[in-house]
């Protein structure tokens, strides 16, 4: 069953803040054309799944939290072939969800995105409409992106970043599952709990947002998790969590989902409908 609006306040994720200020630039391309996957199409929704919209699944789960309380997690998953991604960013002009959903009229699901400093501007590369800011993390990370060959979770670790053309893209860390379903290395701050906020890929290429917008969980407890659950990870990053993790899902015809981020949100990853 569904869950109902929520509003949550809880404690932000403790982190090592990259410094520095993020310059922008233009890439040069023409008019931006929407992506034409290759996937094939998801299924109905089963295995208790809701069906959102076409293209778009969500479910509850728990995550196990060795030793902690289980986490609560919130599950969308996305059929490339059924929606389109974007990448929203106002550096220096960040806006709370419901903000964000009256400046994205038509998305179905809005998520945040990537870690941001004290001037809410992104660290690591974010590319919207082809336009890119900042720089690209550099040996650790991960990025989301869409391409003209569709949407991607993609691990900086194993395949950086070289320059390439992007229509939209969010970089964040760490990497909590590498290429082929293997577990990333584990570092600093893998067993602090916090709120959390992941995007991953599946076997069958859907894109996977999960959230525990109620709950404190680690890194640790969320990677065994991601490899031991049947949803078929083979690649994960996470992006910002505690005070920001926050989405919004759209029913077309019930009340909306609302995960609030306790922060504003300099950037989004926002899902339509085709």
């Amino acid at each position: 069953m569904r869950s109902p609006h929520l509003t949550v306040s809880l404690m932000m994720l403790a982190c090592c803040v990259l410094a520095g200020a993020l310059a922008g630039c233009s890439l040069t391309r023409a008019a931006i054309p929407t992506p034409t996957p290759t996937f094939t199409p998801a299924p109905t929704a089963s295995a208790g799944w809701e069906l959102v919209r076409p293209g778009i699944e969500q479910r509850m789960d728990t995550i196990p939290g060795g030793g902690l309380l289980s986490a609560r997690a919130v599950i969308v998953r996305l059929d490339p072939a059924q929606v389109s991604f974007q990448i929203a960013y106002r550096p220096g002009e960040p806006l709370s969800l419901n903000d964000w959903r009256a400046a994205l009229p038509g998305a179905a699901v809005i998520v945040n995105g990537g870690f941001f400093d004290e001037t809410s501007r992104a660290l690591g590369l974010v590319v919207s409409e082809a336009q890119s800011f900042g720089q690209s993390f550099s040996g650790f990370g991960g990025m989301f992106q869409v391409t003209d060959a569709g949407p991607r979770v993609r691990s900086l670790v194993s395949e950086p970043y070289q320059g390439e053309p992007l229509w939209h893209a969010v970089q964040s860390f760490p990497m909590l599952v590498e290429a082929g379903g293997v577990a990333a290395p584990r570092g600093d701050g893998f067993d602090v709990p916090a709120r959390r906020t992941v995007i991953a890929q599946d076997g069958a290429e859907r894109i996977l947002l999960i959230l525990t917008p109620l709950s404190e969980v680690t890194f640790s407890a969320m990677q065994d998790w991601l490899l031991s659950s049947d949803l078929d990870v083979r690649i994960a990053f996470a992006l910002d969590g505690g005070r920001s993790t926050g989405m919004l899902i759209d029913y077309p015809d019930n009340p909306d989902d609302v995960y609030a981020a306790f922060d504003r949100l300099p950037s989004v990853i926002a899902v339509f409908p085709r």
